[in-house]
This record gives C-alpha cells, sequence and structure tokens, in this order.
C-alpha cells in the first residue's frame, strides 16, 4: 500500500462519535511509514444531498465511485489488519497537494 490509495477498511469497533463499520478510507501516511504494521488513514464517507462539505474537508467530485467527502478531522492510524482491500489510487497531483494543505490547516495555531 502506498500514500494516497483508497482501501476498504473495517474501524469496528468504535468509540463515541468516530467513523465506524466498513467503509473506505484514504491512506495519508508516508510510503516509508508504510513499511511497519500500521498507516495512518482518513475516513471517507458519501455526500448527502445538502451536506455541507467544511474546510477541514476534502469534497471528492469525480475521483470515487460517487461524490464523497474525506473527514480530515477523524484522521487516525489503524493496524493494517483492519485493510480489506484496494479501491483506488488519488493520482493527481493537484489533488493530493490540496489535501495535505488541509491537513496542514488543522494543525496550525489560532492564536
Amino acid at each position: 500500500m502506498k500514500q494516497y490509495d483508497v482501501y476498504l477498511v473495517n474501524l469496528n469497533p468504535t468509540i463515541g462519535s468516530e467513523q465506524f463499520g466498513k467503509r473506505p478510507v484514504l491512506i495519508v501516511s508516508n510510503n516509508y511509514e508504510n513499511l511497519i504494521d500500521i498507516v495512518t488513514i482518513i475516513p471517507i464517507t458519501s455526500q448527502k444531498e445538502g451536506r455541507r462539505v467544511y474546510p477541514n474537508e476534502f469534497l471528492f467530485k469525480t475521483e470515487l465511485e460517487k461524490p464523497s467527502i474525506l473527514l480530515c478531522q477523524q484522521i487516525r492510524t489503524i493496524s493494517k489488519k483492519r485493510l480489506i482491500k484496494k479501491l483506488t489510487t488519488i493520482n493527481n497531483p493537484k489533488t493530493q497537494k490540496k489535501i495535505i494543505d488541509i491537513l496542514c490547516m488543522r494543525f496550525e495555531s489560532l492564536n
């Protein structure tokens, strides 16, 4: 697996408001880190009609089967044992940069 691969994973069990169940995720850990037995991912959810896309999220308009939202506020590290199968890879450099920019914004100080 590589950075920007999209996998179907099983996120159960979860606690509280964490994304749960079998769902697609984007691998954001770098390829060196992906050599170990864990990966850092961001869950993806389908875009429901009328659902707003927040500044800490990214809308996949055409990259996936249907419009979907990358939930950057839900970034987490999981065991590779949760991975079920690879779905696709996000190859567009502009899309990759937008995702990294959103992640960087999450960790900027608001002071």
